[in-house]
């Protein structure tokens, strides 16, 4: 992809002749997974200029049906860097830290991502700024629906599980049974058939952890300008965040 956005003349491994900055394309994809433990260590940072978390619960749903069913949701733009801008909820940046990933598209689906896969808030946010809390996301482990909490739909019905216990559970198969054997009151052939499918889609859902977002970088060659700029320019063309 070739961003145009000009800043003189200059050549580099990064710009063209005319001076236009070219974004990387990662050849490893990353995993989903490695994506949170990043943002856990802090080696993916949000920057103050980026918007709140501001989807709806129904957008983080869509989200998760979407990723189930391995539909595309497309792909993130970092910008790599060694001088970062002013960072959400980390004020002062470690001398010597090497280089950063600052996160420019992505942020909103990143963030529902960690939130619910490790049921916990990412680094860059506080419990505070989480407006539209989407943790009381429930997965039926027979059909692989997705509801938020409802007492008439989920009260005493052990098939319906936080989509951050299934993520959190030691094994698949360990949670499958033992909801399987309260469901048929007890262990048994009956019991043993339905913890088979229960399992099955449990693992579906945890497959989301191994799955792949294409992932772009603004070079470290870029300036504080020329990544805000490719930044407005992203969320001009009506790009989800």
């Amino acid at each position: 992809m070739l961003v145009r956005i000009t800043s003189g003349s200059v050549e580099s491994p990064n710009r063209d002749a005319n001076g236009r900055l070219q974004l990387e394309v990662q050849g490893a994809v990353p995993e989903i997974q490695e994506l949170i433990n990043d943002i856990k260590t802090r080696d993916l940072v949000l920057p103050e200029f980026q918007r709140e978390y501001v989807w709806t619960k129904d957008q983080a749903k869509q989200l998760f049906t979407s990723l189930i069913k391995q539909y595309p949701v497309g792909g993130l733009l970092f910008w790599k860097t060694t001088e970062p801008p002013d960072l959400k909820n980390m004020p002062h940046t470690p001398e010597a830290a090497g280089t950063y990933r600052v996160i420019l598209d992505g942020q909103q689906r990143l963030t529902t991502l960690y939130l619910l896969i490790t049921g916990d808030v990412p680094p860059y946010y506080s419990e505070r700024d989480i407006q539209n809390d989407p943790r009381e996301l429930f997965f039926n482990l027979e059909t692989g629906e997705f509801h938020y909490y409802q007492v008439s739909r989920m009260r005493d019905n052990p098939v319906w599980q936080r989509v951050t216990d299934c993520f959190r559970a030691d094994s698949s198969s360990t949670l499958a049974f033992e909801i399987a054997e309260k469901r048929c009151g007890g262990p048994g052939s009956e019991a043993y058939a339905l913890a088979q499918r229960l399992s099955q889609n449990i693992d579906g859902l945890r497959r989301i952890t191994k799955m792949n977002l294409p992932e772009q970088l603004v070079p470290v060659t870029a300036s504080l300008d020329e990544a805000i700029d490719i930044f407005d320019l992203v969320n001009s063309q009506g790009t989800k965040l």
